[in-house]
Formats: structure tokens, C-alpha cells, sequence
């Protein structure tokens, strides 16, 4: 993989990286939860056809180089994923699952070639003109491969948590009302 996985937010505020060496899968989700947060923050420049373009790694992947401090989150339901993104701007940066499951979906702007090449496509039917789906089933395996692998080695440090139970930010949980909005 490249060397260049580096990403800054919009302003430049923060910047963060991911692992050259990390393993991972690069991908559109087109689930209408991933097109609600990108829209929620106002940053629709993320949503091509309607998904998102992701790449999924392990979150002790990923490196925050400038700006933590305006590290932000929100879920869009009580028991929604954990979405992050740049307070400062409202850029996008990654959707995590609880802090004892090593999953981060660091959030991608559209094109970048220095993630490897596209693997898979997911909710197609979601997309607001539906697009074929397209390795979904062996996305998923190498996603719980790379889980129970990271579980069974020890790999569980984030930088989205502060410990096992405390995320670094309190979560904004949006209200049915703002998740509305949000859907279109």
C-alpha cells in the first residue's frame, strides 16, 4: 500500500493518517445511516451516488497527527454506530463500534487511490439510483477475520477511546427529528 494515507479536515485543523502497512478493505457503503451523517454534517461532497467511500481497518491503525482536540461524535441513535468527525469543520473521519471491538471505518474522500482499489460495494439497493452490489460476502468474512485476529493478539488500542469503557469525547445522540432531517 502507499505511503500517502494521510487526511486532514477541510480547514486543515486536524490531521490524522492511516497505517501504510494497515490491512484493510476500501469500499462504498451506501446505507442510508452513512449518507444521514454525511448529510447531517453538511458535507454531501462525501456521498457519490448516494455512499460513502471507506476504508476499513483496525483503529490502532489509524494515528491522529494534529488537532485532536476537536475530535467530535455522534451517534444517530442510542445504540448507533459511533460516528467521528472533525468539530472544527464538520469533516468526516470514521465510524467506530464499541471500544471492545477493534472495527474503525475511516471515512475516505471520494477517489482516493492510495487506499488500494475498490473491493466492494454494499447496500447498492440503498443508493437513491440503485447500483449493483458487489463483494460483499468476502468483505464481511475479512472483516471479522481481522477482529477475532486483533482480539486474540491483543490489539485493542484506539484512539477514540480513552479507556475500555470511555470514549475521548461525550456523544451527540441525534433526536428523531435531526435523524429525519438528515434521511431525505
Amino acid at each position: 500500500m502507499s505511503e500517502s494515507r494521510h487526511l486532514s479536515c477541510a480547514c486543515g485543523e486536524m490531521k490524522w493518517h492511516v497505517a501504510p502497512n494497515a490491512d484493510g478493505t476500501h469500499l462504498i457503503c451506501h446505507c442510508k445511516d452513512c449518507a444521514s451523517f454525511a448529510r447531517h454534517l453538511q458535507q454531501e461532497e462525501y456521498l457519490e451516488n448516494g455512499g460513502t467511500e471507506l476504508f476499513q481497518c483496525l483503529p490502532d491503525d489509524i494515528v491522529f497527527d494534529a488537532g485532536k482536540e476537536n475530535l467530535k461524535m455522534l451517534r444517530l441513535s442510542p445504540t448507533g454506530l459511533f460516528r467521528w468527525y472533525a468539530g472544527c469543520c464538520n469533516t468526516p473521519i470514521a465510524n467506530t463500534l464499541p471500544r471492545n471491538l477493534p472495527f474503525a471505518g475511516v471515512i475516505l474522500p471520494k477517489g482516493r487511490s492510495d487506499f488500494g482499489r475498490l473491493k466492494c460495494v454494499f447496500k447498492g439497493d440503498q443508493a437513491p439510483v440503485p447500483v449493483k452490489e458487489r463483494g460483499v460476502s468476502p468483505t464481511v468474512f475479512k472483516i471479522f477475520k481481522r477482529m477475532v485476529l486483533a482480539l486474540i493478539i491483543g490489539r485493542r488500542s484506539s484512539p477514540f477511546w480513552a479507556d475500555a469503557k470511555t470514549a475521548c469525547v461525550e456523544a451527540q445522540i441525534l433526536s428523531k427529528e435531526e435523524r429525519k432531517a438528515a434521511q431525505r
